[in-house]
């Protein structure tokens, strides 16, 4: 069977690529303009990129050298003069130089021109200079076009991947919790970090090195058949055993690419799962177990590893060797067309050097294209995230006005096969305490999950202040019902910054006085820096109990109708139980209020409870009127007091 973290790895079709394609430039269409000033500009550094060699054959041609020279009567660049007429250095001219002792002459159709050696020299010299000048600046402006592309295809990069992360993050903050109960966090922290940083390199390098590559490539074959086609058909056999080679080394690197990424994605997995429960492997001496098996997902990822490497190691050496067997072939015929004066040898030069030009782009882009394919598949990923639709709510809706709860036949099933709350009806006053419990898994928690909107019910009605939760408005609903968690999250930064959750409307002064109401200024008294007091991430620096006062005085600060409670006090001491009741009892003062317990113990004083039992509302009532049915909350208060009740 396929594991897990290999189904991650996939091949993405041929049409399929097109799509995402696709998909991929319309999130880069506001930057289209950038995007195609970079493609202009990256073809323009290939394009200079190439004309260097073709200067350094002229230079060797024309001035280092010469074999056939023209006549012409007007002065140019690099011309010798005798007489009235002015001979300068070509291929197809039909006077040559030669050397009478210490004279020499331009020869040709019958005719002996004399010419001055130091006119000859200054001609060499000052052609050579002249094309050195113009080498330099080529690259020169190679160096500045190339910043200009660079710049612009990071930016066209930066600024997609930017909305990109935006988009893909605002996406999944509106999902439902069925969505990340389903989903585990590391995924979704992949796709929106890695996934899309692959999205990066795929506009910053891939695209771009495919692009300049591609036209490098062309570029260089068109000038080799018109500098020279005898050459030119020469090494073309060569040329077309890389392009196999190079389609080859492809199929089987990405084949083998994809393997050694899901491997490793395993080991990933292997140890981020065993490193967190790592005192669960000491406390039940299975260090030997767990060492073999990660020797075992290890080894498979070794064993990938060394296919990939065997890839590498027969495809580089071997386009190394077309190469040098490329430039073998032009020596071996080239010198002999040389000295039988059908080729030049600085044509020859340029050809050699062109041919050294070629293989790092045919290698550059055999590389981009296993990559480019790797990027599909994130791409894949993240348009697959952002294609989950969104809960349909409404985003304006009547106000709640009051804390009272009207559900009526209420179902709700986290799978299609199980129910977890069958046909519940409820109705809770404005104001009114009630506790919900039962043993776990009966439905209790589920409940506050459905008042605040964290699922969709199934059917039935839940109407809260009269507005129907469905119906409601998320920003509405949550302002209106506040809950205090056993398990409470806490973020980076100040106490203060936790409990405003950084929302402007709340002002430092509103907090203090929300302390000062609930009487806890003994405890953040004792926090180091008082509510500037720095919280690592998830709070790990504070107790449980500091960490439910704090979730209390966020719930007051926002003096919800609503408050529910879910078992806040169960993991705490003596004394910050005693803080948090006192604070409890302010914060849901006037307000509606339910807890969800499993420690009947607190809550004998509330004004009605509830208990439900395998998804079904099976008594209500206060304290005693449950302890005379003697039923299943009798029961389950027995058995936590140690102690028989006995009925009056």
């Amino acid at each position: 069977m396929t594991n897990k973290a290999e189904r991650e790895e996939y091949n993405v079709s041929f049409f399929e690529n097109l799509k995402l394609f696709s998909w991929v430039f319309k999130r880069v269409k506001p930057y289209w303009k950038m995007l195609t000033i970079s493609i202009i500009l990256m073809m323009f550094v290939s394009f200079m990129n190439l004309i260097p060699p073709y200067l350094t054959k002229n230079a060797i041609n024309m001035y280092l050298y010469p074999t056939h020279y023209s006549i012409t009567r007007t002065y140019s660049q690099g011309s010798v003069r005798s007489g009235s007429n002015y001979f300068i250095s070509s291929r197809n001219g039909k006077y040559t130089l030669i050397h009478k002792g210490n004279k020499a002459f331009i020869k040709g159709k019958g005719h002996e021109y004399p010419v001055n050696m130091a006119d000859i020299k200054r001609m060499e010299i000052s052609g050579v200079i002249m094309i050195a000048i113009e080498i330099f600046i080529i690259y020169l402006i190679i160096f500045f076009v190339s910043y200009a592309q660079m710049w612009t295809s990071q930016m066209v990069a930066i600024k997609t991947v930017n909305d990109v992360r935006n988009v893909l993050f605002d996406h999944i903050l509106k999902q439902p919790m069925k969505f990340f109960d389903s989903n585990i966090s590391g995924r979704l922290v992949t796709r929106v970090t890695n996934d899309t940083q692959n999205l990066n390199d795929m506009f910053s390098k891939i695209i771009a090195s495919i692009f300049k590559d591609t036209f490098l490539i062309v570029g260089i074959l068109y000038i080799l058949f018109f500098m020279e086609p005898h050459l030119f058909l020469i090494i073309l056999p060569v040329f077309l055993a890389v392009v196999i080679i190079t389609y080859l080394f492809r199929f089987f690197s990405r084949k083998v690419y994809r393997t050694v990424r899901a491997k490793l994605a395993a080991v990933n997995a292997f140890l981020a799962e065993h490193i967190s429960g790592m005192m669960i492997t000491f406390l039940f001496n299975k260090e030997i177990e767990k060492s073999h098996e990660f020797y075992k997902v290890n080894n498979d990822y070794y064993h990938s590893a060394l296919k990939m490497v065997f890839v590498y190691a027969i495809f580089r050496p071997m386009i190394s060797f077309m190469r040098y067997f490329a430039v073998t072939l032009l020596i071996w015929f080239g010198s002999r067309a040389v000295m039988g004066g059908n080729v030049e040898i600085g044509t020859l030069f340029a050809f050699i050097t062109y041919i050294g030009m070629i293989f790092q782009p045919i290698n550059d882009i055999a590389q981009n294209f296993s990559n480019l394919q790797s990027t599909m598949v994130s791409v894949e990923r993240i348009r697959g995230l952002l294609n989950i639709p969104l809960p349909k709510r409404p985003e304006r809706s009547a106000d709640i006005s009051s804390g009272e709860i009207v559900i009526k036949d209420l179902w709700f099933s986290y799978n299609k096969d199980e129910w977890a709350l069958k046909g519940i009806s409820l109705k809770i006053k404005d104001g009114e305490k009630i506790a919900i419990v039962g043993h776990t898994g009966a439905g209790k928690s589920t409940i506050s999950s459905i008042l605040t909107g964290l699922y969709d019910y199934s059917s039935g009605s839940v109407k809260v202040g009269k507005v129907e939760v469905k119906e409601c408005a998320t920003a509405e609903l949550r302002s209106k019902i506040n809950i205090v968690l056993q398990e409470v999250m806490l973020f980076s930064g100040t106490v203060l910054e936790n409990i405003t959750l950084w929302d402007n409307k709340i002002s430092r002064d509103m907090v203090l006085k929300a302390i000062h109401d609930l009487d806890l200024e003994k405890f953040v008294a004792s926090l180091p820096n008082g509510v500037d007091t720095h919280v690592r991430e998830s709070g790990t620096n504070l107790s449980t109990g500091q960490r439910q006062l704090i979730s209390i005085v966020r719930a007051f600060v926002r003096n919800p109708k609503v408050v529910i409670m879910d078992e806040a006090t169960s993991s705490v001491d003596v004394e910050t139980e005693s803080m948090i009741q006192h604070a409890f009892q302010k914060l849901t003062r006037d307000k509606t209020t339910v807890i969800i317990a499993h420690r009947l113990s607190t809550i004998r004083n509330v004004d009605r409870i509830v208990v439900i039992n395998e998804g079904k509302i099976v008594e209500e009532g206060n304290h005693e009127e449950l302890m005379k049915k003697n039923g299943i909350y009798a029961k389950l208060y027995r058995l936590q007091s140690f102690e028989e009740y006995q009925v009056s």
